[in-house]
């Protein structure tokens, strides 16, 4: 951790690195909390010593109180009681024989530490290795062969001996859209031949919630510093301190960040911020990009997953032709920018493809046989392996990078709102979601069906109907992703036309009126009435929670509910939810006293629909929405609708013509298998011929506004079919999960 100058970043806000200078002694305790600038040398030269240890010139011991985790040498051996004492296993012991101190090698000054993650390769940041050369933190020119005479490594667990470095691979600090962040800050070095030989660690994903560890750059047990990962910044990952009362300083840079309980490398340290306890790691996915651009697989043994996914890709792969093979190894060592140059064998193309985190997409693409029309059998075993990657990752390195480019110039915001429009069964939160890169890989992961277009292209096309000065552009990259994801002939052209649709009818969400509600015998109701804004935010609450009212009462407070709703200005009408066995009620009937005109029907002013109490299940409900093109199905009965909603996953929509005593059933049932939207006559007179003429082509848009206008027409007359439809609408925009709200309850 050092202070980058914000002017290196063309930024003129304080920099995270920006620390006052470390003290000049160490603190009273002996406790190194940041040497002094004459004490950050290697261990054994001027390191404080442990609590009443002599001076040890190879390298640190461990103190004699315990320390958690401790990096500074081998264990102190347990004195004979008589009997084995029985230890558990050292999730750390991988980290500290893998430990690297980088330094001057004119001084011995520390500068920050490393770590061996491949045969003979230490992972540190670039910014280390400028200090070390004496060069600006943030220098971007490659250091070369002479410059790293000045740079020194020490393996600590295997004495002190200095070793000079040559570069395997170079990744410069370089500015960031993103405030206070920036990308690259990655170097690899090579150790010398007669270097001792150590045992790489390996990497794993960042415990998001959970704790990870952090030492100062000389190994000592007692810096260790606990953090908790809070959340992905791009490549970085936000930490928040632990128990420590330590902090991060300087001294800990391109030291790894380990998650003690996997025994896993999930990140290197690089940043701080300077007036707060807030710390900075360069994430897994960072270092898997580097490690694979320089051709090094990850370190360590597969996981089964891994290895499952292996031996089916050098299974497919071993089947081809050869000439095939040359063909599809050089794109994928282009696609991969792997220095070694194409795989020469099946297995070198499945371990490079899972060393990238795009590897599995760009083996894809680059092994399927672009003149055939349809996937063969090998083309379904790649797709099948890379949408089982975890996690799923749909684009490879050039068609990611491209994206990235062509929606740079995009607000997040407006691409949240986008995705929201495109794919509201999903939940996109911004404070889950920091920048375009964490929703693009949000968005990948949740990969639609064989044939579907999946929730991320759907995305880019919301965002092309938006954006004119990137239409063009977004079209021809989307065109182009899902002829190679084999999506289904039309289905992007109706998603196209679906964004369009939007495009020019669309806008913020709307205020809306949620009125739960409870039948407590006749005449007598419990209710909860509530008015959200268009940013689900609670306006305004009406409620007899637990006395039940009249229907007057009810229909008079929900009458000045609507009111307040109307004075939002637009809105998107009334909801109920209801218990099983509600569902039969008139709520569109119900007359509402208005003042200087009248009653007014409820379902002749406002959009009226009906909703559970409880949420359905979400994956078949999320499902059943992201299958655009559905169609409406008629249930008869409700041996129809089990039959019919058993078979087809992706209805969404469905037409109940039955009689009144079947109703509750079949929409138990369409609950059930989470179908979000049921139509039908109250009375049961309604043929499905009917019903099918109010179901337009773009119902999802469309129907709801269908239903008000066929209540309209029918006000004063009692036999027409809209004055008894009824319309359940699981609205996938709102789920009381999702916004963080507790569903209200009526009191026993």
């Amino acid at each position: 951790m050092g202070e980058y100058p914000a002017r290196s970043h063309g930024e003129q806000h304080r920099h995270p690195y920006a620390h006052p200078a470390p003290a000049a002694q160490a603190p009273a305790t002996g406790v190194p909390l940041e040497p002094s600038e004459d004490a950050r040398t290697l261990p054994g030269a001027a390191v404080p010593p442990p609590y009443g240890s002599p001076r040890v010139a190879a390298e640190p011991s461990v103190p004699s109180a315990p320390v958690s985790p401790a990096l500074a040498g081998p264990p102190a051996p347990v004195a004979a009681t008589g009997h084995a004492a029985a230890r558990p296993a050292d999730p750390d012991a991988p980290l500290r024989a893998a430990w690297v101190a980088v330094c001057s090698a004119l001084d011995g000054t520390l500068v920050g530490a490393g770590v061996v993650v491949a045969e003979g390769v230490v992972l540190t940041c670039a910014h280390v290795v400028n200090s070390a050369l004496g060069r600006d933190r943030l220098a971007a020119a490659e250091p070369g062969d002479a410059d790293l005479a000045a740079v020194a490594l020490v393996l600590p667990s295997a004495g002190s001996g200095r070793h000079r470095p040559t570069l395997v691979r170079w990744d410069a600090p370089r500015a960031s859209a993103r405030s206070g962040v920036w990308d690259g800050d990655l170097a690899l070095l090579r150790l010398p031949a007669d270097a001792p030989a150590v045992a790489p660690v390996r990497l794993g994903e960042a415990p998001f919630g959970g704790k990870a560890w952090a030492w100062y750059a000389s190994g000592d047990g007692r810096t260790a510093v606990d953090v908790h990962v809070q959340k992905a910044l791009g490549p970085w990952l936000l930490l928040d301190p632990g128990s420590a009362q330590l902090a991060v300083r300087r001294g800990y840079s391109g030291g790894p960040l380990w998650d003690s309980a996997a025994g896993t490398l999930v990140g290197v340290m690089v940043s701080a911020e300077s007036e707060y306890r807030r710390y900075y790691a360069i994430g897994p996915d960072a270092l898997r990009a580097l490690l694979a651009g320089a051709g090094l697989g990850e370190a360590g043994p597969r996981t089964p997953h891994d290895a499952w996914l292996h031996t089916r890709l050098t299974g497919a792969l071993g089947a081809l032709p050869p000439e095939r093979h040359a063909r599809g190894a050089e794109l994928l060592g282009w696609a991969l920018h792997l220095p070694g140059g194409p795989p020469r064998t099946a297995q070198e193309a499945a371990d490079a493809a899972l060393a990238h985190p795009r590897g599995l997409p760009a083996l894809r693409d680059a092994f399927a046989d672009p003149a055939a029309s349809e996937a063969g059998p090998f083309e379904r075993e790649l797709a099948d392996v890379a949408a089982r990657s975890t996690p799923v990752r749909l684009l490879g390195p050039d068609d990611h990078a491209r994206l990235g480019a062509l929606l740079a110039a995009v607000p997040l915001p407006e691409l949240l709102a986008a995705a929201r429009a495109a794919v509201p069964y999903l939940p996109l939160s911004a404070d889950r979601l920091p920048d375009t890169a964490a929703l693009l890989d949000h968005l990948e992961d949740r990969a639609a069906d064989p044939g579907v277009t999946p929730p991320l292209l759907q995305m880019v096309e919301e965002t092309a109907a938006r954006r004119a000065d990137v239409r063009a552009e977004l079209h021809e990259w989307s065109g182009r992703v899902a002829a190679r994801l084999r999506v289904r002939p039309g289905a992007l052209e109706q998603v196209r036309a679906d964004a369009r649709a939007r495009s020019r009818t669309g806008g913020p969400a709307l205020p809306v009126l949620r009125v739960w509600l409870w039948e407590r015998g006749r005449d007598a109701f419990g209710y909860v009435i509530r008015l959200y804004d268009g940013d689900d935010r609670l306006l305004d609450t009406w409620s007899a929670h637990d006395t039940p009212r009249g229907h007057a009462d009810l229909c008079a407070e929900l009458a000045d509910a609507v009111r307040t709703l109307a004075d939002q200005g637009p809105n998107a009408g009334v909801e109920f939810l209801l218990e099983h066995g509600s569902f039969g009620l008139p709520f569109d009937r119900w007359p509402l006293p208005v003042p200087e005109v009248g009653p007014r029907m409820l379902g002749t002013d406002h959009v009226v629909v009906l909703r559970g109490q409880r949420q359905p299940s979400r994956g078949p409900w999320e499902r059943r929405w992201g299958s655009l093109a559905s169609a409406a199905n008629v249930v008869g009965d409700a041996d129809d609708a089990d039959e019919l909603l058993g078979e087809d996953l992706d209805a969404a929509l469905v037409l109940a013509a039955c009689a009144p005593a079947d109703i509750d059933q079949v929409v138990r049932l369409c609950r059930y298998y989470g179908v979000p939207v049921v139509l039908w006559h109250r009375q049961g007179e309604g043929d499905a011929g009917a019903l099918l003429d109010i179901v337009g082509h773009d119902w999802r848009r469309s129907l709801r506004e269908a239903v008000r206008r066929h209540r309209v027409r029918a006000r004063n007359d009692d036999r027409k079919i809209g004055a008894h439809l009824a319309l359940l609408w699981e609205d996938p925009r709102w789920d009381p999960r999702r916004a963080g709200l507790a569903e209200p309850v009526p009191l026993n």
